[in-house]
């Protein structure tokens, strides 16, 4: 039985989150959405709630998806939907915009049991272009999703004219350097590819990882978010590096965002694919290392105010 892929969208309050699920809804006609709210606002995904499934919390809507809101533990919620017997392939979770996705992430990378049946596809960020100023506190926040995002969209660019609009996109690019930007309006991209891009898959993270390189390996600090890599020839000690991203994630847990890398351990055949937000931690089995390839660590860091020349320092220490 093949997991339900999850995509996560977030963005800031207004950014147009709920825009960005109706067109999902029209483009991907094939697909039977479960949809989670993490609140529910003004505007409805769908004015027409014409059933009630099995609770006052999960409805069905007239497309044949089903919504409900997040007004309890996301795996209770979960539970809710799979006991509910409503045929669904793809779950859509908005997340509320004055917070920061993490912790829902977190439960599709730790929890075994949510594992077994959901595996996350990628993040999706708004950002309102058309808001040129925000206060400390929601810039905060918004760098926080900004950061742990596959995909980025850049909204109502219709809004705002050519200066700014490129302003706004080399400053999000300083957030995220590994994140693919897109522009659109009512949030609506010219790409079709918004879904199914598995940006949690070991072999993809292999390919955006190797993508990488070909850029720059670490941004501009930028509101002190910053990206690096992290390359290395040398094997890396599997209980080391263990201990030593646990302490790393435990201590700077309010500070890194996400980790993503392949890891080339001391006399294992297979790379090691590594995924992380915040403090939880996922190592996966990837392809095995064939004889004539070059077995090198590739570690992608994104925080705020990394302090790279000690992280490196680190990881040297890491080897066999």
């Amino acid at each position: 039985m093949s997991k339900i892929p999850v995509t996560v969208i977030t963005g800031f309050l207004g950014a147009g989150k709920t825009s960005l699920l109706n067109h999902l809804i029209d483009i991907y006609p094939e697909k039977k959405f479960a949809i989670i709210e993490n609140e529910f606002g003004e505007e409805n995904i769908d004015s027409q709630l014409v059933e009630n499934i099995q609770n006052e919390d999960i409805f069905e809507l007239s497309n044949g998806c089903i919504c409900c809101n997040l007004n309890q533990e996301l795996f209770l919620v979960l539970q809710k939907l799979i006991d509910s017997n409503h045929s669904f392939n793809h779950l859509l979770i908005e997340t509320t915009g004055i917070a920061d996705p993490g912790s829902i992430l977190a439960s599709f990378i730790s929890d075994p049991i949510v594992k077994k049946e959901f595996e996350l596809d990628s993040v999706i960020c708004l950002v309102d272009a058309s808001v040129s100023k925000v206060d400390p506190e929601k810039d905060d926040i918004l760098n926080k999703q900004i950061a742990v995002a596959d995909l980025l969209l850049v909204n109502k660019t219709d809004l705002v004219d050519k200066k700014h609009l490129l302003e706004l996109r080399n400053s999000i690019q300083m957030k995220n350097n590994f994140a693919q930007i897109l522009n659109c309006v009512h949030s609506k991209p010219e790409s079709k590819k918004i879904l199914d891009r598995y940006a949690y898959n070991p072999s993809n993270i292999f390919q955006h990882i190797l993508g990488i390189e070909k850029r720059e390996s670490s941004t501009t600090n930028s509101h002190g978010i910053q990206s690096m890599l992290y390359t290395s020839v040398k094997p890396l000690n599997q209980f080391k590096i263990g201990m030593w991203l646990d302490a790393f994630l435990q201590f700077n847990q309010d500070t890194i965002y996400r980790v993503k890398g392949i890891l080339n351990i001391s006399d294992v055949d297979n790379r090691i694919v590594l995924q992380s937000v915040h403090t939880q931690i996922q190592a996966t089995v990837g392809k095995a290392w064939q004889k004539e390839e070059i077995r090198e660590s590739k570690i992608v860091i994104i925080g705020k105010d990394l302090n790279q020349d000690a992280i490196r320092k680190n990881l040297e220490e890491l080897s066999k």
